[in-house]
């Protein structure tokens, strides 16, 4: 083959789509690391208080709540599934009403948690209800339950207890919703499902740079070899091209790459333990 066809190969199919699939699955295995691993403060009631550390994190612990509404929900979601409409509601809505409370730790600490408009999720399993005659689907979070959640904690100033003066005003550990993202509510099953997901992206991760170091290390190490020789020690063209690969390493290397960035996408997709919900949202006039 020509130099021109054997460049784009090699470091076009071969280099870039490759090493895309191979980014690709180590981002997704680190979001859904990120999403499944407990906070070390979190994890042990021998777990120190002094440990905590401000930043992104994921906790769990027991809810509590306010003695005005002990046993409130302090987190309801409730989403439209069909049926008889109830007057005056827009379809595609979500009703969502979330307060502050607390997290109890297994080591005794407490995070006061603290969710935002618009910035809460709540990713855990949703039941059948209905309101005023109207068919939903609705998740709870109330005091006594455990659950994990995930957000940045942050050392505040707590306007509910009181310090020894101005210099020493009294804090406390606050859980917001990162800068960029939401508060994350899940559960048990959840994280089950995010820690299994985060090892299925690490073993592609493992096994497309496999595929990248057995191709540029093994079939194309000639052809670097000769692109890395015509262009001289001290980077200057030489007195001729590079010479190509051949047909046959040529179109085993595009099925490869082919076959294997069709199989991590398939089986990515396949194996998902999430259904994605779209809700249609009326247009305005």
């Amino acid at each position: 083959m020509g130099f021109i066809a054997s460049f784009l190969i090699v470091y076009g199919v071969a280099g870039v789509v490759l090493g895309v699939a191979f980014a690709i699955a180590i981002g997704r295995c680190i979001h859904h690391q990120r999403r499944s691993q407990v906070a070390a403060y979190a994890r042990s009631p021998s777990a120190s208080p002094d440990a905590m550390r401000e930043g992104f994190a994921l906790l769990r612990g027991e809810v509590g709540a306010d003695d005005a509404a002990p046993d409130a929900a302090v987190i309801a979601v409730e989403i439209p599934g069909g049926g008889q409409s109830v007057p005056g509601a827009t379809p595609g809505t979500w009703d969502t009403r979330a307060r502050a409370f607390s997290l109890r730790l297994p080591s005794g600490a407490a995070v006061r948690v603290e969710p935002a408009s618009g910035r809460l999720t709540l990713d855990t399993t949703f039941v059948p209800a209905s309101r005023g005659g109207a068919f939903i689907y609705r998740s709870e979070v109330r005091p006594g339950d455990a659950i994990y959640i995930a957000g940045s904690v942050r050392r505040e100033i707590d306007p509910s207890a009181a310090g020894k003066g101005y210099r020493d005003a009294a804090q406390a550990w606050v859980l917001r919703a990162p800068a960029h993202g939401n508060l994350c509510v899940s559960s048990d099953t959840v994280i089950a499902h995010h820690a299994r997901r985060a090892r299925f992206h690490r073993a592609w991760a493992v096994a497309l740079g496999a595929a990248l170091t057995a191709l540029h290390l093994g079939l194309f190490r000639a052809f670097h070899a000769d692109v890395l020789g015509a262009l001289g020690p001290a980077g200057d063209v030489g007195v001729g091209p590079a010479g190509g690969i051949g047909i046959g390493p040529a179109a085993l290397a595009l099925f490869f790459v082919g076959a294997v960035a069709l199989a991590y996408r398939t089986l990515a997709e396949q194996t998902s333990p999430w259904t994605e919900l779209r809700v249609e949202r009326p247009r305005t006039a």
